[in-house]
C-alpha cells in the first residue's frame, strides 16, 4: 500500500517553511502556512489524519491562533 501522506512531506521536512497546525474544535486542525497565510485542504480524511499525525511526530507547531 502506497503511503499517500508521503507526498505531503514538505509540511514537516523543512523544504517549505511556515507550516503549522491551527487547533480547532471541529476537526483535527487546520494545516496553515504562516508565511503565505494559506490553508491546505486534504480531501481524503484518512490521509488528512495521517498528515496531522506526521506533523505532530516531526515536531511541527500546533497553535491556538494565527500568528500576527
Amino acid at each position: 500500500m502506497k503511503d499517500e501522506a508521503a507526498e505531503y512531506n514538505y509540511l514537516w521536512d523543512g523544504s517549505e517553511e511556515g507550516w503549522v497546525v491551527l487547533r480547532t474544535k471541529a476537526a483535527l486542525g487546520t494545516i496553515f502556512n504562516t508565511n503565505t497565510h494559506m490553508a491546505l485542504i486534504i480531501e481524503d480524511n484518512a490521509v488528512y489524519a495521517r498528515v496531522i499525525e506526521l506533523m505532530r511526530t516531526h515536531g511541527r507547531p500546533f497553535l491556538d491562533s494565527i500568528p500576527q
